[in-house]
């Protein structure tokens, strides 16, 4: 699995520097959880249904200077929360997948790590309500057109939007995908909007601010 963007966009945008314990659901290669451990003292466990990708996160988790503190679990996320449904993380952290309504694809592999019949939003509002302490955060990347669906499921689960961040590929263009950090409060809703690239090409500036951290090559 190759290192999308969708990814460095979550592990780059969520606010994790204060907590102490995060959860990676659907970790991959371990992007996601390897980002939030460089970007605080955090214990982490990271978790993920395919067993060859959760080795690899596992190898890259050791490589990586921050591999003690970062613990790989080969299992599906319903196992995981139901036999830890303890209030125990600051943050949980997701990359979803998020075809709901496409044709499945036709690799087995990539269909249980990118389709929505792996892990549902249903699901993972579910858990991340029985692990998340009283104000924990569950922060998510996920397509823009999704909005209310996510809304609906979080609320039915007692948590509410506290921050939006509607992301555009081209600047000037609609937004493709959605960052959002759901909590257990009400609060104001923060809301703003992110372009990756200008329409004649490049980074724009607030992209470059936001990853360049975790680029080795970036303007």
């Amino acid at each position: 699995m190759r290192v999308g963007t969708d990814g460095v966009l979550l592990g780059a945008w969520s606010r994790v520097e204060q907590s102490t314990r995060i959860l990676d659901i659907g970790t991959g290669t371990g992007l996601i959880a390897i980002m939030a451990a460089q970007r605080s003292a955090a214990l982490i466990d990271a978790v993920e249904i395919d067993f060859t990708a959760a080795g690899e996160a596992a190898q890259n988790a050791a490589l990586s200077p921050w591999g003690d503190r970062i613990t790989v679990y080969g299992t599906d996320f319903c196992t995981f929360y139901r036999k830890n449904a303890i209030h125990r993380y600051h943050h949980i952290l997701s990359n979803p997948p998020y075809f709901i309504q496409s044709l499945l694809p036709p690799d087995s592999r990539r269909e249980q790590a990118r389709h929505a019949g792996g892990l549902d939003y249903e699901t993972l509002f579910e858990g991340a309500a029985a692990l998340l302490l009283p104000h924990g955060r569950l922060s998510l990347v996920s397509p823009a057109d999704l909005e209310e669906h996510l809304v609906f499921n979080a609320i039915l689960q007692g948590l509410y939007p506290q921050r939006f961040t509607y992301v555009s590929g081209v600047a000037g263009r609609a937004p493709k995908r959605l960052l959002s950090e759901w909590g257990r409060h009400r609060v104001p809703l923060e809301v703003n909007a992110l372009s990756i690239e200008h329409k004649g090409g490049g980074y724009t500036r607030e992209y470059i601010a936001l990853t360049h951290d975790f680029y080795l090559k970036m303007p």
